[in-house]
């Protein structure tokens, strides 16, 4: 039993490395969703650099 668990839980780390690959992939834009920053409007960096 101990061996079978052992197996399912590397096949389910496994299976999760697999599906975030596949999904990173499928969608051409995703490096933009994940990494993309907004623009920082003058104003608020004014008023943060102004404290």
């Amino acid at each position: 039993m101990k061996a079978l668990m052992s197996v399912v839980r590397k096949a389910s780390t496994v299976l999760a490395a697999v599906a975030m690959v596949v999904a990173t992939t499928a969608i051409p834009s995703a490096c933009h969703y994940w990494f993309a920053q907004p623009v920082e409007p003058e104003e608020l960096r004014d008023l943060v650099n102004n404290k």
